[in-house]
């Protein structure tokens, strides 16, 4: 299995970065609308959808929306989409676990529409965010959200005895999440003095509002676990060997990358 895993994730990060710095804009739009497809293609199980026809729908929807935000260059929603997402997301996790696990979002409805925002926006920041800024911003962006997820796995295995939502993923502690915002501050700081970002607030407001921001995707990974937890399962698909679906691997990203877009316009 680990073996596996490993196959997988560096094949992945040879597609992810060669896409990036490769393809041409209409190419990564394409790949933007599959990953969407298939991310929403999995979310309909979180609503409790059988039928494939249903999901199909949902699809369709799910990249009808996308591509009339594209077409309308609706960049200014996207700021209030990330707003959205991070109430939503801040209030679900922290109602789960205060309530001990009771469930919510149980309106299929409701659960597809919350499904909707979160694709198409985080889909709106990959493509604009590669459009509008430097290439690297949208790497260094992804970069500090897998160097929290990195780093709270080591620190919590290492220090990790208060739990921080048990009710919703059991392994994740305070002190695994303290340590992951700590490497991203550090690795924050280096790249500062190092590579030529010319961010205008200044080094203080780099540093702390990369790692918060990454700090902040550990929500977005909760709220998936908390819609696996309703239903009952344990990866949101299988098409990723050792993985499992397409949302285990952008969940931290869902709600990260549209903040993230936000925190560059003043690059």
């Amino acid at each position: 299995m680990l073996k596996q895993r490993l196959v997988t994730a560096i094949v992945l990060l040879v597609v992810a970065l060669f896409a990036l710095f490769f393809a041409t804009p209409l190419v990564w739009q394409a790949l933007v609308a599959v990953l969407a497809a298939i991310a929403a293609w999995e979310w309909s199980q979180f609503a409790r959808i059988k039928r494939s026809l249903v999901k199909v729908g949902f699809v369709v929807i799910t990249l009808a929306s996308l591509l009339l935000m594209l077409v309308a260059d609706l960049q200014a929603w996207l700021v209030g989409l990330a707003i959205m997402q991070l109430v939503i997301v801040i209030y679900s996790v922290t109602r789960f676990q205060l309530t001990g696990g009771q469930p919510l979002l149980q309106q299929p409805f409701i659960n597809l529409f919350v499904g909707l925002v979160f694709i198409v926006s985080f889909s709106m920041a990959l493509v604009w965010m590669r459009d509008v800024y430097p290439v690297e911003l949208l790497l260094l962006s992804m970069v500090m959200i897998w160097l929290v997820d990195t780093g709270a796995y080591f620190a919590g295995r290492r220090f990790g005895k208060h739990k921080l939502a048990v009710h919703v993923s059991p392994g994740k502690t305070w002190e695994g999440v303290v340590g992951g915002v700590m490497l991203a501050m550090i690795v924050a700081c280096v790249i500062w003095f190092v590579a030529p970002i010319g961010y205008q607030p200044g080094l203080v407001v780099f540093v702390l509002g990369l790692s918060l921001i990454a700090g902040l995707s550990v929500y977005g990974d909760l709220f998936e676990s908390l819609m696996k937890r309703q239903v009952g399962i344990k990866d949101s698909g299988k098409i990723l060997p050792g993985h499992g679906g397409v949302l285990d691997r952008i969940d931290s990203l869902l709600l990260a990358l549209p903040l993230f877009w936000f925190f560059w316009s003043f690059a």
